[in-house]
C-alpha cells in the first residue's frame, strides 16, 4: 500500500514538473513572440522619423566642414592618437597617448586602456588600472568598461569587474545627460533597453535622442537605428525576422542616409557606395570623391571601380592607387596583393610596373589631400 502511494506521489511530482516546464517554456516563447510596445513602434518603420526626413530633404552634398562629424578635430590632442587607433596603428597610438596620460587626461587613459586590454597575457591589470583611474577622474565610459555586466570585462579583465564601477558609470552618465550631453543620454538609455518588454514610449525616447544627436552631428546613434530598420530581428518583432524589408522603408532609410553622407560621416559614405544601385550615378560619383578625402578604404573603391563592371586600365590603376593608399594609412599591407589576386581570378591582365608606379604617384596625391574623419568613439571603439 505504501509503495502504491509513493508511486502515485512520484508520478504526480513528475507530472507537476512537466506542467511547470511547459508553462515556463510557453511563457518564454510568448514573451519573445508577442511584440512589445517598443517592437510595435519599431515595426512602423522609419516614416516616424519625420524631423530627420525633413533634415535629409534640406541637406546638400557636402558640408564644407570636413570634420563636422568627427569625434575629435585636428586641434584636439586626442585627434592623432585616436585616428591611429581607428587605422589599427596601435603602437603609434600608445606612443602618442602616454604623455597625455601622464598629464592626467582621463580620455587618454580610456583610450590607452582600450588598446591595452586583450593585447597580451598580462594586459588585464594595466588596462584595468587605466580604466579605474579614468573613472575616478569622472569618465563614465571607463567605469562601464569595468562593470560586472560588461562582456569584454568578463572576457579580458574578469578579476577586475565589479558592480560598483557600473553604478559609478551610470551616475556619471546621468550627470552628463542632465547637463545636456546627448551622447551620455543616448548611452544611458541604450544600457537599459529591453526590446521584449519596453513600451512604445521608450522607442519614442530613442527616436528623440537619435534626432538630437544628429542635430549635433553625432551620427552613430542614427546609423545604428537605420540598421535596425533594414535588419529584421534587431529591434523588430520576432515573427518579422525572416520577412523581407518593405521597399518603402528601404527608400526612407536611404533618404536619411544621405543626411549623414552629406555631412561627411564616413560610414554613411561607404554604405552609399555599397548600396550604389539605390542612388543616382551622379551622387555615387560625388560620394566616392568625398570618401577619398575623408577616409579611403579599399573595399569601397573595389565596389565603385570594379564591381560596377568598368574594367578599363585607367580604372584598374585607380583601384590600385586606392589599395596602396589604404595600405599606407593603416597597419595592413595586403590590399594591393588582394587586388592582384582579384585580377587573376577575373582573367584580367596583371598590373605592369609602369601602372604600379603610376598608382603609387596617384596614392601619394590622394593621401596629401586627405582630411581624415574619426568615427570611432567611447561607445563604438574598435574591437580588441
Amino acid at each position: 500500500m505504501i509503495k502504491k502511494i509513493n508511486l502515485k506521489l512520484i508520478m504526480l511530482f513528475v507530472l507537476s514538473l512537466c506542467v511547470i516546464a511547459v508553462l515556463g517554456f510557453g511563457g518564454y516563447v510568448l514573451y519573445h513572440i508577442i511584440p512589445s510596445g517598443f517592437q510595435s513602434r519599431h515595426a512602423e518603420g522609419p516614416k516616424v522619423l519625420t524631423e530627420l526626413l525633413h533634415m535629409a530633404e534640406q541637406s546638400k552634398p557636402f558640408n564644407p566642414d570636413p570634420y563636422i562629424a568627427s569625434t575629435y578635430r585636428p586641434e584636439n590632442p586626442l585627434y592623432q592618437p585616436v585616428l591611429a587607433i581607428q587605422r589599427g596603428k596601435l603602437a603609434q597610438a600608445e606612443k602618442l597617448l602616454k604623455p597625455l596620460v601622464e598629464q592626467g587626461n582621463a580620455e587618454a587613459m580610456f583610450w590607452l586602456g582600450e588598446i591595452t586590454y586583450g593585447s597580451g597575457l598580462y594586459s588585464a591589470g594595466p588596462a584595468a588600472k587605466l580604466f579605474q583611474k579614468a573613472a575616478e577622474l569622472g569618465n563614465p565610459y571607463a567605469a562601464l568598461r569595468l562593470d560586472v555586466d560588461n562582456s569584454d570585462c568578463q572576457r579580458f579583465m574578469s578579476g577586475y569587474c565589479d558592480d560598483k564601477w557600473g553604478k559609478l558609470g551610470r551616475k556619471l552618465l546621468k550627470q552628463r545627460a542632465d547637463n545636456g550631453d546627448v551622447k551620455a543620454a543616448y548611452y544611458l538609455l541604450k544600457l537599459d533597453i529591453d526590446v521584449y518588454s519596453d513600451s512604445a514610449e521608450v522607442h519614442k525616447k530613442l527616436e528623440q535622442l537619435v534626432t538630437e544627436s544628429a542635430k549635433q552631428h553625432y551620427y552613430q546613434p542614427l546609423m545604428s537605428l537605420l540598421g535596425g530598420y533594414v535588419r529584421h530581428g534587431y529591434y523588430g518583432p520576432y515573427l518579422d525576422k525572416d520577412s523581407p524589408v518593405d521597399k518603402q522603408d528601404i527608400a526612407l532609410v536611404n533618404k536619411i542616409l544621405t543626411l549623414l553622407a552629406n555631412n561627411n560621416y564616413p560610414l554613411a559614405l561607404s554604405t552609399v557606395i555599397d548600396d550604389g544601385d539605390m542612388f543616382s550615378s551622379q551622387y555615387i560619383d560625388k560620394v566616392m570623391s568625398q570618401l577619398e578625402k575623408l577616409g579611403i578604404n579599399y573595399y569601397s573603391c573595389l565596389d565603385y571601380l570594379f564591381l560596377r563592371e568598368d574594367k578599363s586600365r585607367d580604372n584598374i590603376v585607380n583601384l590600385a592607387s586606392c589599395a596602396i593608399a589604404s595600405d599606407k594609412i593603416s597597419y595592413r599591407n595586403h590590399n594591393l596583393s588582394l587586388l592582384e589576386m582579384v585580377l587573376k581570378d577575373e582573367n584580367i591582365d596583371a598590373l605592369t610596373e609602369d601602372e604600379i608606379s603610376q598608382a603609387k604617384e596617384i596614392s601619394e596625391k590622394m593621401i596629401s589631400k586627405m582630411t581624415p574623419v574619426i568615427y570611432i568613439d567611447e561607445i563604438n571603439p574598435p574591437s580588441p
